[in-house]
């Protein structure tokens, strides 16, 4: 499932349901000491759920990868880089050129939305 899908999901979850969905992640969270969320505030409120740091980046980049069965070598080419440009970009993917994130992540399936 995509990000979009579960986020879309959260969206069309009563008040009562998010609540108790945040609160369980919020106990998850604090249990196996994970940082993929955010503190928990209102769920009426815009909620910033995803909080990744460039490992977790990493993980997703790779894991989605190997889900769509796609090789290094080919996304280089998809996205137009060199092979040793994309390793480096997975590695170190907050050091990257940006069009080159972009890139990889819209091949990907993601939407990437930048804030100043």
């Amino acid at each position: 499932m995509s990000l979009n899908k579960i986020l879309k999901t959260i969206d069309d979850l009563s008040a009562e349901e998010k609540t108790r969905l945040f609160l369980e992640l919020n106990s998850k969270q604090k249990s196996n000491n994970y940082r993929y969320f955010n503190e928990i505030c209102n769920p009426e409120k815009s909620l910033n759920l995803f909080a990744l740091e460039e490992h977790e980046i990493k993980k997703i980049i790779t894991l989605e990868l190997k889900k769509q069965g796609i090789t290094y070598e080919e996304m280089a080419m998809q996205i137009d880089v060199s092979i040793a440009t994309f390793k480096r970009i997975v590695a170190k993917p907050l050091m990257a050129k940006t069009i080159n994130l972009h890139s990889l992540l819209k091949e990907l399936g993601f939407k990437l939305c930048l804030e100043k």
